[in-house]
């Protein structure tokens, strides 16, 4: 059943929705969709988990195969860690995402460490981390303290082949387990927080908003706690709504569909 109360505005995971994985190629209808919210005067934004490109490559990506869309639009998971780790001071940092953001990361400001201390060690989507790697950070969380960063708990994600591949959600259940003497945070989805600063973005409440993805368990179970209705496509990650049975029913989206395009604009008004 859908929760009560006309949509005013959008909250969009990328991956899965607009475009099927990292090949960018656009889930047939979704420009078109997005085109026509563009100019309906619907407000929306981008909540991504995206860790493996720099936000200004993200949003060209999706512009230059047609999506309406500027940096503006974003919220990614990207931008809230580096947003909390200034926040703490910690500018000394283990990365252990895809090193083509190395240099993304020291251009922001911070150091990256590749060995002994560290402020914090940072987890992002990187199919070739090796388990020395993994191996080398013991000893800053162990022995330093240092706190461990989840950009995001996605356990897994589809690359630029459609093959699944294992995301950081799976390292970050590793290292929590340690229980090293620092903090264990997350900021990008499923935490609540990176939700919230989306709902900002778009200037209203929770029940007046609807939550689109390709994830029932990493992105709307938590959208539907919040109040937010939620819309469950088939476009990416899960190919039919079996997925569901790992949840609770109160968990269940409020609408399955196959693609974004399927979701009429001027109904859900």
């Amino acid at each position: 059943m859908k929760r009560p109360g006309p949509v005013k505005a959008y909250l969009i995971d990328i991956e899965g929705v607009l475009v099927r994985d990292k090949r960018y190629e656009a889930v047939p209808g979704a420009v078109e969709w997005m085109t026509s919210l563009v100019a309906a005067g619907r407000p929306f934004c981008l909540v991504s988990n995206n860790t493996t490109h720099r936000p200004c490559d993200l949003v060209g990506d999706l512009a230059r195969v047609g999506f309406p869309v500027t940096e503006s639009h974003l919220v990614g998971a990207l931008g809230l860690g580096m947003g909390w780790l200034r926040a703490r001071n910690k500018g000394r940092i283990r990365w252990l995402g895809t090193a083509l953001l190395e240099d993304y990361w020291r251009e922001e400001g911070f150091e990256i460490e590749t060995k002994g201390s560290c402020d914090a060690v940072v987890l992002g989507a990187n199919p070739g981390l090796e388990i020395s790697a993994l191996d080398a950070v013991l000893g800053p969380i162990l022995d330093d303290g240092a706190d461990l960063l989840c950009l995001h708990r996605n356990l897994f994600y589809l690359d630029k082949s459609g093959r699944r591949r294992l995301g950081p959600g799976a390292w970050a259940a590793a290292l929590e387990a340690l229980k090293g003497a620092g903090q264990v945070v997350t900021v990008g989805k499923p935490s609540e927080g990176i939700y919230r600063e989306g709902l900002k973005r778009v200037g209203v409440a929770p029940g007046e908003a609807l939550f689109i993805s390709d994830d029932p368990i990493s992105d709307l179970a938590t959208a539907g706690r919040l109040g937010m209705r939620t819309a469950f496509v088939l476009s990416g990650k899960y190919p039919d709504h079996g997925v569901l049975a790992r949840l609770e029913e109160n968990e269940w989206p409020d609408i399955v569909c196959s693609r974004m395009s399927d979701l009429d604009i001027q109904e859900e008004e």
